[in-house]
């Protein structure tokens, strides 16, 4: 995973600071309210730092997250990372202010020096100053006075305001890899905070970051989206991909209880204890001895015990008093659900455009040798992967099969053939003038157009000669980079058979249709 990706680590921030005005979402009038809000608050770096944000910042990130998503929230790789200094006469001189005053940030000694001209302007670098500072030990986090504050009785308003999650230690079960060995099981349970309900629970020998995955991607299929969720402090509840999820979907960034202070989840800690009395206390009277046996009782269980029993705090089961709210339910669409649980890796393809993953090394286009993508997989399904760069699906690429004969050599585009050289090709230049004369603008992608393999072999059917058609061919290309959008298929090779003859090698109208059309759902 990208745990320690620092441009994720930054979106993740940003993210975080604009999440509370994305879950209050402020009516005209409130809004530039909020906004100083936000901006009046500190946020704590990993390293310890305290930062604020100037309001204009956050309603830029407010802008480019509704139009592009958590990916909009990244920055672009910088092409001089790591050839940039500070002079050692102006380390000094901020170790110095920051020993004056130890409460100054990092952006407060950057701005005093610019102010005070101790520094030329955008020389001082906060990552590389951060690193200066923190090597002769005046960067680190703070001491927090603990609190001995009262606790309060809360609930949220609506269902699906707020969700709990908790890990529980489960029944000994025999374990079915090592006869005549037992083995602990772990529950992990989603519950929503306003109605009490069990959205979805299952045991697993493993409490590891899939385990979790699993759970919550199946309490959002049934329950739809929540506005937050609240997890304790738990590594497997703080791992990225976890932020990362909760990000592309839109939900509140993750809130933690206080370390040490696990009060404030109270709620899933009573499921917990009514659990152990009144489910895992009768395990040991009866003949369950697997995991899927367990599973099927607890889900049974929950669904015709706990969910439909009056609850004394609500005064009604929890089943009803969600149904109440059943109207405010957002849910999400099952392939964004798909593909935001996909876990990622940054991998750089050899000359041959092979990768390696989970020691298993897969084949990807020869456009991409030697070049950095991301990998988006399910760890428990690897018999296919995506990739992607920067953002944008290229392909699915299977497990590397070697044959006994050399691979059909993939044909360069009409694009790439033409910028292969030092040469001016003024009849290319003349040829592309023309092609831009009768380009028809293609319309809006819309998923719902997606067509089957069927459908795309039936477009290139009609369109190409007979004898140039290659079904198993184009059936490869389509399993691989496909499905397209049919209108846009369709504009474009019309545009292109406008001015190149159909009966030219199919590999030719294939390498137009990926250069022209992005792919993927």
């Amino acid at each position: 995973m990208t745990d320690h990706d620092p441009i994720t680590k930054k979106a993740l921030l940003r993210f975080q600071i604009i999440s509370a005005y994305l879950a209050t979402n402020p009516p005209r009038g409130k809004r530039r309210q909020m906004l100083e809000h936000l901006a009046a608050k500190s946020w704590f770096l990993e390293s310890g730092e305290v930062i604020t944000v100037k309001p204009e910042t956050i309603r830029y990130w407010l802008r480019i997250y509704r139009l592009g998503g958590f990916e909009a929230l990244k920055d672009k790789p910088r092409k001089d990372k790591g050839i940039r200094a500070i002079p050692k006469d102006l380390i000094e001189k901020a170790c110095k202010l920051k020993l004056e005053v130890p409460e100054r940030s990092i952006e407060r000694i950057i701005t005093i020096m610019e102010n005070m001209q101790l520094a030329p302007p955008g020389l001082l670098r906060r990552s590389t100053l951060h690193r200066a500072l923190q090597a002769r030990g005046l960067s680190a986090r703070k001491l927090v006075v603990p609190d001995n504050q009262d606790l309060d009785r809360w609930q949220a308003d609506y269902a699906n305001d707020l969700w709990q999650a908790d890990m529980l230690q489960g029944p000994w079960l025999p374990d079915p890899n090592r006869k005549g060995k037992m083995r602990r099981s772990y529950l992990y349970a989603f519950l929503d905070d306003a109605s009490r309900l069990i959205l979805y629970g299952r045991f697993f020998f493993k409490g590891d970051l899939p385990a979790l995955e699993l759970v919550f991607k199946r309490s959002l299929q049934r329950y739809g989206k929540p506005d937050r969720v609240y997890y304790d402090n738990g590594m497997v509840f703080k791992s990225n991909h976890m932020k990362i999820v909760c990000a592309e979907l839109g939900i509140h960034r993750p809130i933690h209880t206080r370390p040490y202070r696990p009060m404030g989840h109270g709620k899933i800690e009573a499921f917990n204890r009514f659990c152990v009395n009144h489910f895992i206390a009768e395990v040991k009277a009866s003949n369950i001895i697997t995991l899927h046996q367990l599973n099927e009782a607890f889900l049974a269980w929950a669904g015709e015990e706990y969910n439909l029993r009056k609850h004394t705090e609500i005064r009604m089961t929890p089943k009803q008093r969600w149904a109440k709210d059943s109207s405010r339910i957002q849910y999400i669409d099952e392939e964004k659900l798909r593909i935001t649980f996909l876990w990622r890796e940054k991998r750089t393809s050899d000359k041959t455009g092979v990768i390696q993953l989970f020691n298993r090394r897969y084949k990807i286009s020869p456009a991409l040798a030697k070049k950095r993508v991301e990998v988006r997989y399910d760890p428990e399904r690897l018999d296919h992967i995506e990739i992607y760069q920067e953002g944008t699906f290229k392909q699915r690429a299977r497990p590397l099969q070697i044959a006994p004969n050399r691979a059909p050599k993939e044909l360069l585009s009409l694009q790439q053939y033409q910028n292969s050289g030092e040469k001016t090709d003024y009849l290319g230049w003349l040829t592309q003038q023309q092609k831009a004369k009768i380009q028809i603008t293609p319309s809006v992608d819309n998923s719902s157009n997606t067509q089957t393999l069927a459908g795309f072999l039936n477009i290139l059917r009609e369109r190409i000669a007979e004898e140039v058609f290659d079904e198993r061919e184009a059936t490869a290309f389509f399993q691989t980079f496909g499905p397209f959008d049919a209108d846009r298929l369709k504009h474009t090779l019309d545009n292109l058979l406008a001015v190149e003859p159909k009966n030219l090698h199919i590999s030719f109208y294939l390498n137009h249709i990926q250069d022209q059309i992005p792919g993927g759902k």
